[in-house]
């Protein structure tokens, strides 16, 4: 998924074992037909993991008996997908519109809602609130791009013209950003503004597009449908070939750990990198919060805003 949600992006690598021989005895093809099988083996839980495991049980053909096991030792968005600060928008740190950005914009927030549904399904039944529900999920705020020097104001102003109409990026001046973020200095008097992206909390985000897999898995009980399983084993894997034989496919999104696999290492250009995300709280007896509707901001380094008092950075 090409978005920025400010990590590095998941590798997602598909891995199928030599075909298996499949023999019948012809009188048993004639009188019967086989029900078509799959059998799949998703490594890591996070965005792209769990992304890939609701598509195969969203998209799969109805009369396929599939089998889908979810391994990640760390669990349901333990690892670096669940600890992101979850600025969600479509763009390059030059607001330029990344590969595939439209598409990807949009498969984003069909999830998104698919995931908020189930989060406030499960909130309703224990007696949240709508409000509280919105606040555990994400946090619809907008996302502030202030120019940092002329060669980026450049590129910058350049860029806005191919934006989003489902992401638009408005430009700002100082009194308009104060508007928004009182205080909040300007090197360049100039800010672009992305109304329509947000920040959503990754770990809520992913336990529930999980939540949505399992509710797959229980809709396709119906007469007619082929079985479908789906097992999450909160477990490390060493080797590729301790599946084989087990799955007809395996596939990897573990993201910088996939150098761990001997299969895989070394075989691929990765370039990995090394981030610090910090969760700052402010006393509610300290100053004034943040502004309810002020954005979240996106320089050389971001704040995502979790709320009044606070955030990550």
């Amino acid at each position: 998924m090409s978005l920025s949600y400010s990590v590095s992006p998941t590798i997602s690598i598909r891995y199928a074992f030599p075909s298996r021989k499949i023999t019948a005895s012809p009188v048993h093809s004639l009188c019967s037909q086989t029900q078509p099988s799959l059998r799949c083996a998703v490594l890591g839980a996070g965005f792209a993991g769990l992304s890939v495991v609701w598509h195969l049980l969203k998209n799969s053909p109805k009369r396929l008996d599939l089998k889908i096991d979810l391994y990640d030792e760390v669990g349901i968005g333990g690892g670096a997908s669940g600890i992101a600060g979850g600025l969600l928008h479509p763009y390059s740190p030059k607001v330029k519109l990344l590969w595939e950005g439209a598409q990807c914009w949009n498969e984003s927030i069909n999830l998104l809602k698919i995931a908020e549904e189930v989060a406030n399904s499960r909130k309703c039944k224990v007696g949240e609130s709508s409000e509280n529900i919105e606040t555990f999920f994400g946090h619809k705020r907008g996302i502030l791009r202030p120019a940092m020097d002329i060669k980026n104001l450049t590129k910058l102003n350049d860029n806005v013209q191919t934006c989003l109409p489902s992401c638009r990026i408005e430009t700002l001046n100082t009194e308009e950003v104060q508007n928004l973020v009182p205080g909040l200095r300007l090197p360049l008097g100039t800010a672009f503004f992305m109304p329509e992206a947000f920040n959503i909390h990754s770990q809520h985000y992913l336990q529930a597009l999980f939540g949505a897999c399992e509710n797959l898995v229980k809709e396709s009980s119906t007469f007619g449908s082929g079985h479908r399983q789906l097992s999450f084993h909160k477990r490390s894997v060493s080797r590729l070939l301790e599946f084989e034989g087990e799955y007809d496919a395996v596939i990897i999104c573990i993201g910088a750990k996939v150098n761990m696999l001997p299969e895989i290492s070394g075989r691929l250009p990765l370039r990995t990198c090394r981030g610090v995300i910090l969760h700052m709280e402010l006393p509610d007896n300290i100053g004034e919060g943040y502004p309810d509707r002020g954005p979240s901001i996106l320089s050389d380094a971001w704040i995502a805003v979790q709320g009044p008092r606070s955030l990550h950075v």
